[in-house]
């Protein structure tokens, strides 16, 4: 099992492996110790010298040294595998099995660059970070991640669960607005007008140029694209549900509950005639999508009539 946790940290395992391995650290809580030290002891023997680089004589020096001491040699007859017993086969055969997996970790180069196209991609960084990219994402990876601090560039909208180091700073570029933290959770969302960041927990800080804003929970970061300017605004309407699944679900929904929602997802104001308030609605939105087509289906399904002036949108009967 330790190989495959080995695996798992290094990101060597398909799809189904990983799923395995995350099924089996979520079924007992001891199971996160036992992972926890052994990519604690995993990490430590990286430090080591002779295992900074593979060494192929070395590595074979190795083998052969465990089947000398497993089989002792005869005057007569040298030793070979042929003469082992099964279990001492099985020993060496496991050695040989382990150092091709650590060859294959040491000289494997790790993936510099993710991305989600028309389904949401779930990643696990080496830092323990963990990231859903939502369709239409691209995440690249710093090459020095994880030395001093921990770089990434994205494109598109994720949700970021950023495991705390204070010694090495998890920052994001994104266009041109960098968003730093230590350790918190949180989601950004990258739009024609505004890129916004929506803090779930802990402090985020965004800079663009010499602005400077930093979020806690239940707050979120708007940056306007066309002036460049930075607000902190409180998030005044419950969507962490949107946000995770990117997805608005309207069953019997009010118009004005729905009209708070994609005021507050995309940072517009939306004017509601007051007649149409308290009528409900069964539809589904997506976030991605622009705000214009989600007013438009509420104009059309309550019979009413849009427009937009300046930034605001007006909803009338």
């Amino acid at each position: 099992m330790e190989h495959k946790l080995v695996a798992y940290h290094e990101q060597l395992l398909d799809a189904s492996e990983q799923k395995e391995v995350e099924q089996w650290l979520l079924d007992d809580p001891a199971h996160e110790a036992i992972y926890e030290k052994t990519i604690r002891t995993w990490e430590a023997s990286r430090m080591n010298g002779p295992y900074t680089l593979y060494n192929k004589e070395r590595a074979w020096d190795q083998i052969q040294a465990q089947i000398e001491n497993t089989v002792p040699a005869s005057p007569r007859r040298p030793a070979r595998i042929i003469g082992m017993k099964w279990w001492q086969a099985g020993a060496v055969a496991a050695s040989v099995a382990g150092l091709v997996l650590l060859f294959f970790i040491i000289n494997r180069q790790d993936p510099r660059e993710y991305t989600a196209q028309a389904a949401i991609r779930d990643i696990r960084l080496k830092d323990k970070s963990s990231i859903v990219l939502y369709p239409n994402t691209q995440l690249e990876i710093d090459k020095d991640f994880n030395k001093k601090d921990r770089v990434v560039t994205l494109k598109g909208d994720a949700r970021f669960d950023i495991a705390r180091d204070p010694g090495r700073p998890f920052i994001i570029h994104n266009k041109d607005m960098d968003v730093q933290v230590l350790g918190t959770s949180f989601t950004i969302q990258q739009r024609a007008d505004f890129n916004t960041v929506f803090v779930h927990s802990g402090r985020v800080k965004a800079t663009v140029g010499a602005q400077t804003v930093t979020a806690v929970a239940h707050q979120k970061i708007v940056k306007d694209n066309h002036t460049g300017q930075l607000q902190l605004r409180d998030i005044k309407t419950v969507i962490d549900e949107v946000l995770q699944t990117q997805t608005i679900r309207c069953k019997d929904m009010r118009i004005d509950e729905l009209v708070s929602i994609l005021g507050e997802l995309y940072n517009i104001e939306i004017v509601l005639d007051p007649a149409l308030a308290g009528r409900k609605i069964t539809s589904t939105y997506f976030s991605y999508e622009p705000p214009e087509q989600a007013i438009e289906n509420i104009a059309l399904t309550m019979n009413a009539t849009w427009q937009k002036k300046g930034s605001h949108y007006i909803i009338t009967k």
